[in-house]
């Protein structure tokens, strides 16, 4: 009687003594080597495999071309400011501009010293026509302008009574060699300068000044030389004349 259980154990039987028979069969029959077959139909790709360890850095790549231009952000805050640069070349001299408004009226000013406004000047004639002494000093005795009076006719002397600086000059006519010396100081009073002219009976005139920066107290006047041919008539006139420029307002 056969059951479904027989024909399973036939089956069994089979599956296990197949591959045992075959084996035996190779080991028995090996003939010689065949020619290798054709290569089978590649089979269908495996799955991925587990991601493998991380390799090491690669080179720096060559830079990439740039890119196109973004848009414009938005204005930044003002950054601070930087060191003061060099002093540039100075430039071209601008227009002249428009006279500027007239400022107020200043301070009353101190009161000025007496001595600012002093007017000193004098200014003599000689009409004396008589031979000169060497040494002696020279009068023009016709006073024409004397202010203050600081000239003295009877001796021909002008003596400062506010120091500061004076101009002194003359005029003299002579007929003849002329020479005069201009003196000043106290005594002894000291010389100057010297004037000369010299002609051979011939009328002439000499003239000559300075400036001078006297003290209070010193006399000047001129003095006359072994060549004092000096006139003092109508038509030939001598005259000494002075008169202050500055005074001195810090004596």
């Amino acid at each position: 009687m056969n059951t479904p259980w027989s024909g399973f154990t036939v089956g069994l039987a089979v599956l296990l003594l197949g591959p045992l028979q075959v084996s035996w069969a190779q080991k028995s029959c090996t003939g010689p080597p065949a020619i290798p077959g054709i290569p089978g139909i590649p089979g269908l790709p495996g799955t991925d495999g587990q991601p493998g360890v991380p390799g090491p850095k690669g080179d720096t790549g060559l830079p990439g071309l740039a890119g196109d231009h973004g848009e414009f952000g938005e204005k930044g805050d003002p950054g601070i400011p930087g060191n003061p640069g060099k002093v540039g070349p100075k430039g071209p001299m601008g227009l002249k501009g428009a006279p500027g408004l007239p400022g107020p009226p200043g301070p009353k000013g101190e009161s000025g010293d007496y001595k600012a406004t002093e007017k000193i000047v004098f200014s003599a004639l000689r009409t004396i026509n008589t031979p000169l002494r060497r040494g002696q000093a020279i009068r023009f005795d016709s006073v024409i302008t004397n202010t203050n009076r600081n000239y003295e006719a009877r001796s021909g002397k002008f003596t400062c009574s506010v120091p500061g600086l004076y101009y002194f000059t003359y005029h003299a006519s002579s007929r003849g060699n002329l020479c005069v010396n201009l003196m000043r100081g106290r005594e002894p009073v000291q010389k100057v300068v010297t004037f000369c002219d010299y002609a051979q009976n011939t009328f002439q005139v000499t003239t000559g000044g300075v400036v001078l920066k006297l003290d209070q107290g010193e006399m000047v006047f001129l003095q006359a030389t072994d060549k004092s041919s000096l006139l003092g008539i109508e038509g030939a006139n001598s005259i000494f004349s002075g008169f202050l420029l500055f005074p001195d307002v810090e004596a």
